[in-house]
């Protein structure tokens, strides 16, 4: 895979490679693997979130929230 950087950012790459004491292709390889792993839990956070249940108490409350508002329309 070719990666096509500007000056600017070719440098910054450079910069950074030299502080870590990697070659800039190790450094690229490592952020991807880092923006992958972060993606991954980003998506495994919004299932979570998706897979929550109602409590006993909101299940309720939506009910009769749906009963209420049924009743209102056909009044």
């Amino acid at each position: 895979m070719n990666v096509e950087l500007n000056y600017e950012q070719s440098s910054r790459l450079e910069l950074i490679a030299l502080q870590a004491g990697k070659p800039s292709a190790q450094i690229l390889i490592e952020a991807a693997q880092y923006l992958f792993e972060r993606e991954a839990s980003n998506v495994s956070a919004r299932k979570a979130q998706t897979q929550k249940f109602l409590s006993e108490q909101q299940l309720e409350a939506r009910f009769e929230k749906i009963l209420r508002h049924r009743a209102e329309s056909h009044v």
